[in-house]
């Protein structure tokens, strides 16, 4: 019994090291499982981190909103459409010999030696944030700093969790593989904010010290790489840089680079001592050139859409001669000096090319010479005759100027001149000199008003024509705008042949120091008359210079040096005053009066009588002298009429 205790007790003891074997090893496996569910759960967390933001890891560089240029038809510089983020992208070698390594020195000294992610410097935040059981350290490389800009919403980029930490961690780390240290560095340069609106390093350069970053010294480089751990620091609310913290911080940048051998001992104590100039703000960009700019955003949205004008980057080169631009605004202001006086819209455009060479004119935000829509009144005769030269009609008709009454579609119409008067029988021609409306309402009832609110629309003219009488002398529904009017007339200017109104010649895309032309503009034009019923306009609306209206107080080819054709325009109540001239060369309509409405100008300048013939061709004749001074004395082509029916209308 005894021997059986012993045997049995003896047993017991020998199994005892087996069962603790079994144990660890079922706890090794436990903590295997459980090991490799964390490293499938992280591993599964990694790529669908990485999947979702494939695109933007795969793409050499990341695409940023930036600044957009746009240039006069001499190259000149007339503007920019600033982007939200303020920037203009360069690469690596339009970032200067100092800057990128000033950046490192202060960013992350051993972005050379690590993958993305510095495991050594996450050591040391993960103890920090271990023993304060909260994440407060960052740790955080060049490289996971520009996945934080480009893939986490700004509104959670101060949200240091561990969950945010290991997104930006992969992502840096997967960015890493696919790109080289150059191609990093630059994007992250490109894309950080620099203070006081500048983002990227070139924009930041030109903001703090009027160059490029290129351009930089070794002080002015230390100083903006400076700047990025707290940019609001060193500039006021003004936008005014704090001198002394600017200095330094440039200083302690400066000791960095010096500590990791970037710099000599005499190149840091040469670029402590060096004193930092920052430049003024740049002048406001000139107003003279904004209702130009604003059709140039409206058609640049047209042709390459409104995404590529938000991300920017682009350089716009316009057909404006900035010499037209200034001419048209301060011949505008000379004509128009009282406080109470009317405004006015000038726009020019090239016959043969349909190039915008001016548009000036604008009230508070309202752009006159592009958006107001007013009635042209006799302006809008030549377009008549335009339908009757297509139906062969000669201007040498003849119609009755006599007091018209009518019914049409139901409406009672009574048509009469300016005074009541009455001049018998008169050619189109004669009419169009004298401005006869009775003649005009006439020739339109037997051409059709169909046919000519089509040729108005045919010329160029781009709002509603109505096929009522009243159109026939300008009583539109919806009315017209200056640069319509210049392009319609353009069309008797360039033989015959409608190009529509552009102001962008050509479009390339800049970006990282890379550039590309993304448009560019095709001569185009369609014919709307032949090339001889368009010298017939020009001949009868020469008539209109020489011995009619546009003679009354002006003497055009005197005063600009060389022929013209045009015709003047006045509303009701003398609201609306307009002249829409051409030389072979150039097409330019001004229109004055009050942009609030239905305002009468009477009393202007003590004016009466305030019509197309006074303040618009006033502008008009100093604006043309000067636009056309210095070019060849063109003449226009001969009309030949003689297979024209000539009747009496009516």
């Amino acid at each position: 019994m005894n021997h059986f205790f012993e045997t049995g007790k003896k047993t017991r003891n020998k199994r005892r090291p087996g069962l603790v074997l079994r144990g660890l090893r079922m706890l090794v496996n436990l903590a295997l499982i459980l090991g490799l569910c964390a490293a499938v759960g992280f591993g599964a967390l990694y790529l669908t981190v990485v999947e979702r933001f494939e695109d933007g890891l795969s793409r050499t560089y990341p695409r940023l909103q930036q600044d957009s240029y746009v240039y006069d038809a001499a190259g000149e510089r007339i503007g920019a459409f600033r982007a939200v983020e303020s920037r203009q992208t360069v690469g690596m070698d339009g970032m200067g010999e100092h800057l990128p390594m000033a950046v490192v020195a202060v960013e992350d000294r051993r972005f050379y030696e690590h993958f993305g992610v510095d495991f050594e410097g996450l050591g040391r935040a993960a103890w920090t944030d271990l023993r304060a059981w909260e994440v407060q350290e960052g740790g955080s490389t060049i490289s996971e700093q520009l996945m934080k800009n480009l893939f986490v919403d700004e509104d959670e980029r101060l949200d240091v969790s561990f969950r945010r930490r290991f997104v930006q961690s992969t992502l840096a780390f997967s960015y890493e593989r696919r790109h080289t240290k150059e191609e990093i560095l630059t994007a992250y340069l490109n894309t950080v904010y620099y203070g006081d609106g500048a983002y990227g390093a070139e924009r930041a350069a030109q903001r703090y010290f009027g160059k490029s970053a290129a351009e930089t010294t070794l002080s002015e480089a230390a100083a903006l790489a400076g700047f990025l751990h707290a940019p609001s620091t060193y500039t006021t609310w003004e936008g005014e840089p704090l001198v002394e913290q600017a200095a330094a911080r440039r200083d302690r940048v400066l000791g960095l680079m010096r500590e990791q051998g970037m710099i000599s001992a005499p190149e840091y104590e040469e670029a402590v001592a060096s004193t930092l100039e920052f430049a003024p703000d740049p002048p406001p960009e000139d107003p003279d050139f904004a209702p130009f700019l604003e059709k140039v955003r409206q058609e640049l949205e047209e042709e390459v859409g409104p995404e590529a004008v938000r991300l920017g980057g682009l350089r716009v080169y316009t057909t404006v001669d900035p010499e037209l631009q200034k001419a048209a605004v301060e011949e505008s202001r000379e004509v128009l000096t009282g406080e109470d006086d009317p405004s006015a819209a000038v726009a020019t455009v090239e016959p043969q090319s349909g190039a915008i060479r001016a548009l000036a004119g604008r009230e508070g935000d309202f752009n006159l010479a592009l958006h107001a829509r007013r009635q042209p009144g006799s302006s809008f005769k030549p377009f008549v005759l335009a339908a009757a030269l297509k139906k062969d009609i000669s201007p040498e008709t003849t119609y009755v100027s006599q007091d018209l009454n009518f019914s049409f579609q139901d409406e009672y119409y009574a048509v009469e001149n300016y005074d009541s008067v009455e001049r018998g029988p008169i050619s189109i021609g004669e009419a169009m000199a004298e401005s006869d409306n009775t003649v005009f309402v006439q020739l339109a009832a037997d051409v059709g008003l169909e046919n000519v609110a089509r040729t108005a629309r045919e010329l160029g003219i781009s709002t509603p024509v109505e096929a009522y009488p009243s159109t026939a002398i300008g009583g539109l529904g919806v009315g017209v705008s200056p640069l319509d009017m210049a392009s319609a007339y353009s069309t008797f200017a360039g033989g015959g042949m409608q190009r529509e109104p552009y102001s962008i010649g050509r479009v390339e895309l800049a970006d990282y120091g890379q550039t590309e032309t993304t448009f560019e503009r095709r001569a185009d034009g369609r014919r709307v008359l032949t090339s001889n019923q368009a010298a017939i306009a020009t001949s009868v609306l020469r008539g209109v210079v020489e011995d009619g209206t546009a003679s009354m107080y002006h003497d055009l080819d005197e005063e600009i040096g060389r022929p013209s054709a045009g015709k003047t325009g006045t509303t009701d109540d003398f609201v609306d005053a307009w002249y829409v001239g051409y030389t072979p060369r150039l097409c330019t309509s001004v229109w004055v009066g009050y942009p609030e409405g239905r305002r009468s100008m009477v009393g202007v300048h003590g004016l009466e009588e305030p019509n197309g013939e006074r303040l618009p061709m006033d502008i008009w004749s100093g604006y043309m002298a000067r636009a056309t001074e210095g070019d060849i004395a063109l003449e226009f082509p001969e009309a030949d009429t003689t297979d024209l029916t000539i009747s009496y209308g009516g």
